[in-house]
């Protein structure tokens, strides 16, 4: 029978008892993240620098909504919301594919502009057809995508079980130093995939 009341406040403060835990494997990760986000702000300063063109105002749009959904994994992957810091990963993913097609077709900045930007799966096969290595894309989306998805892979960062009778559901996230540990030092890195693709030929 179930006692817990998940209440708003109740589940702020669960959040915040959460990230003061976790506190630690950030710090333990501190100089790698700095460095990411100090390298990014720095790629961001020169695109900013080059000459207004629909193309470049199109990178600089695409790199603020990547930086977005990256901060958002950071900040929930904190916060013991395993599974929707990957959703935030495969949104950011996504960004970067559509930032690749851009970097080696300007003339997909135009297709952002109209608003008829193609589906991931069409970016990705346009990217493969143009050189681009998309190995390390197509590889984090997919592991992303079994846990996000709705089922039974995702199970284990929703609840956790002493035995096969005695467990509780993690309304509002749960403590899990690991995982969370991989997370916060995987994340930073997608940082520097960002900025240009990777070609087969320098694979």
């Amino acid at each position: 029978m179930r006692t817990t009341k998940y209440t708003f406040d109740g589940l702020r403060r669960l959040t915040q008892d959460i990230r003061r835990q976790s506190a630690k494997i950030v710090d333990e990760q501190r100089s790698l993240i700095d460095k990411a986000f100090i390298d990014f702000d720095n790629y961001f300063a020169e695109v900013e620098k080059q000459p207004p063109t629909l193309e470049r105002n199109v990178r600089m749009m695409l790199a603020c909504q990547f930086f977005n959904h990256l901060y958002s994994a950071i900040i929930l992957a904190e916060s013991g919301l395993i599974v929707d810091a990957f959703l935030f990963e495969r949104n950011a993913l996504e960004t970067i594919a559509f930032h690749w097609l851009i970097c080696l077709d300007s003339s997909v900045a135009e297709e952002y502009e109209q608003n008829s930007i193609p589906r991931p799966v069409k970016v990705r096969e346009r990217l493969e057809q143009l050189g681009a290595d998309i190995t390390h894309i197509k590889g984090l989306y997919s592991s992303g995508s079994e846990i996000s998805h709705v089922g039974r892979n995702s199970e284990r960062f929703h609840s956790q079980w002493e035995s096969r009778t005695t467990g509780e559901l993690l309304f509002g996230g749960g403590l899990n130093l690991n995982d969370q540990h991989k997370m916060l030092q995987f994340l930073p890195v997608l940082l520097y995939l960002f900025p240009e693709p990777i070609m087969k030929d320098a694979s």
